[in-house]
């Protein structure tokens, strides 16, 4: 008896004392932002929301003078001590979405020529694949191309090669673009959201592409980062082609960025530069 009270006891602090938080990820206006990732600044650490924007995660183990953060394309990043975070009420995030201020300027007429960036190749010897039904941590990876830019460009288009899917479920893709910290992928520079569901029936010729023209996306004269993550859980994977002596960043949740070179996965862009 002594023995089962002990136990019990011991369930009971125990449980008192994890630190699991849910809550909802919300805009202001008090929408559901589906799959956003919330986790610990510098960590594998997180969790992923539903698509109603509920999240549930355990900050039992993490320090408690880290961050907890969100970072969504077209949001301004949430960032709150981990301790203060607990010790919240109310566990319920409002992202402010980003606005850009347009001042009055001098049209002056420029010319602009198409480009294509990147890599374009559709092997299958080289491949870079999501597979959340065999791992959890692919719900949580983040991939990044760098561009080196000297010029004023719009990004107009973002293509992924495909060479092999199986979903039972529309796949929901989010992109992001950075500039360039230190080497490492460092601020979303872009104002809008860039999510898009993919289909098996939107992949022609093996290539999938997102056509981002309506967005306001420019990059002036500096070099930046391309990021793709797979948002939702599917029973599936998808494959992207690669190219080798190429490099990737990569991270999970908000893990520390790592930069690869061996291949990189087969994801450009087409731009319109400033001649």
């Amino acid at each position: 008896m002594k023995t089962i009270f002990t136990a019990s006891l011991l369930l009971i602090v125990s449980l008192i004392q994890a630190q699991i938080i849910t809550g909802r990820i919300l805009s202001e206006d008090k929408r559901p932002v589906p799959y956003a990732r919330i986790g610990v600044d510098q960590e594998n650490l997180g969790a992923i929301a539903d698509e109603a924007g509920n999240y549930s995660i355990d900050l039992t183990q993490a320090d408690k003078n880290k961050m907890i953060t969100i970072q969504m394309g077209g949001y301004v990043n949430f960032n709150q001590k981990i301790a203060d975070f607990i010790q919240a009420k109310n566990h319920d995030i409002l992202l402010r979405e980003k606005i850009t201020e347009l001042q009055a300027v001098a049209v002056i007429p420029k010319k602009y020529t198409a480009k294509n960036w990147g890599t374009r190749a559709k092997t299958k010897k080289v491949l870079f694949g999501y597979n959340p039904a065999r791992t959890k941590e692919d719900q949580s990876k983040e991939l990044a191309v760098l561009f080196n830019n000297s010029k004023k460009v719009k990004l107009q288009k973002i293509n992924l090669n495909i060479v092999d899917i199986k979903t039972d479920q529309p796949i929901l893709l989010n992109f992001n673009v950075y500039s360039k910290d230190d080497k490492l992928p460092g601020q979303s520079i872009i104002s809008e959201k860039l999510s898009v569901e993919l289909t098996k029936e939107q992949i022609v010729d093996n290539t999938f592409t997102f056509d981002v023209s309506d967005k306001n996306i420019w990059i002036d004269k500096q070099d930046f980062f391309v990021s793709m993550q797979v948002m939702n859980g599917f029973d599936g994977w998808i494959y992207l082609s690669g190219a080798l002596l190429k490099s990737i960043y990569h991270r999970k949740f908000y893990s520390p960025w790592t930069k690869t070179t061996i291949a990189g996965p087969a994801l450009n862009i087409d731009v319109k530069v400033e001649k």
